[in-house]
């Protein structure tokens, strides 16, 4: 016999109910905790114009150098420059947007890439046009971009929109790695330097140990040229028609252009010079060919870094004051050849 329920049991609250939604209000506390401490401290830099964490413009990030395919495309967005930088990490360390000449559009940034690839510049056209501010954009290219070695994590293409930033944002503001950065932990360099907004990389002197190390490491078998990367060329520069667009060649330590020698890759590395001025030329623009022949060939990897050169592969500051006279974008304080 089926037994009918008393009106006292009706009024009964189901069990588990209270925990359900106990559970539900922590969670969301904790989800809202975490995006309004994310917004106030901005680990990732890409909320506040200077976070708690950075002093005098500058700061070391871990974030910056794990994930600065993310968080660069959204600083753009942000700062929304005038005169754009862009090229791989020798851009972000060796040119100082402060060192370029009043009178150019502003704000300037640095969108310099680790290991930036030829395939990626298509999208960083793109970005630029989305944002709709940058009149300016310097292109620093080296042979590295248009070899095989193996590319890191590509720019998301979703990034060069509105939406797709918007999104990103979002996943930051609740991102598992955000708790351990909120409170300075994360904030640990993983690279000696430390960032400032404008994109740029302040790096201090590399010891001996550490430039043999890193010429050492590099893997010189993989640097093959790749010809058909130059589309990726064709393409960007396509999207960027309009603007006022330099491009060069970024110029090579002696030590650099020794390795490739070495392995029997100079051969390739002039044909790649060969190709870029062919590709540029067809847009219409001058190429600055700065890779060789320039007055800085002081760099010795058994020594540590000198007064040009922080390794094998990056220059100083000093040389990329140098770059932008070249290019007639230098400050007129700075004279153009030491």
């Amino acid at each position: 016999m089926t037994a009918v329920p008393t009106a006292s049991s009706l009024d009964q609250p189901v069990r588990g109910s209270g925990f359900a939604t106990t559970f539900v209000a922590i969670v969301a506390g904790v989800l809202l905790l975490t995006a309004v401490t994310t917004l106030w401290r901005d680990p990732f830099w890409v909320f506040r114009a200077a976070p708690p964490w950075t002093h005098d413009g500058a700061g070391a990030s871990r974030l910056l150098d794990t994930q600065m395919r993310r968080i660069k495309p959204l600083q753009i967005a942000n700062l929304r420059p005038g005169t754009l930088l862009v090229g791989s990490s020798v851009t972000y360390r060796g040119l100082d947007p402060r060192d370029l000449k009043p009178g150019l559009p502003q704000p300037a940034y640095n969108a310099g890439l680790s290991s930036l690839m030829a395939a990626e510049l298509p999208m960083l056209a793109a970005l630029a046009r989305d944002v709709g501010s940058v009149r300016r954009i310097v292109i620093g290219l080296d042979y590295y971009m248009f070899t095989r070695l193996p590319p890191p994590p590509p720019l998301r293409p979703d990034l060069a929109s509105r939406l797709g930033r918007a999104e990103m944002r979002l996943k930051l503001m609740f991102n598992s790695e955000a708790p351990e950065n909120l409170w300075g932990g994360g904030q640990r360099r993983t690279e000696p330097g430390l960032w400032r907004g404008d994109g740029f990389k302040i790096t201090p002197d590399f010891d001996a140990a550490l430039t043999r190390k890193i010429a050492a490491a590099q893997d010189i078998t993989a640097m093959a040229y790749e010809p058909s990367q130059l589309a990726a060329l064709d393409t960007a520069l396509g999207r960027l028609r309009g603007l006022d667009i330099a491009v060069y060649l970024s110029p090579m330590s002696r030590a650099q252009l020794s390795l490739l020698a070495e392995a029997g890759r100079r051969p390739e590395f002039e044909r790649w010079r060969t190709d870029i001025a062919t590709v540029i030329a067809r847009h219409g623009l001058t190429l600055y060919d700065l890779a060789t022949g320039h007055p800085f060939d002081d760099f010795d990897p058994d020594k540590g870094s000198s007064r040009f050169w922080v390794d094998n592969v990056h220059f100083k500051p000093e040389v990329g004051r140098w770059v932008l006279a070249q290019l007639g974008l230098a400050s007129g304080a700075i004279a153009p050849a030491p």
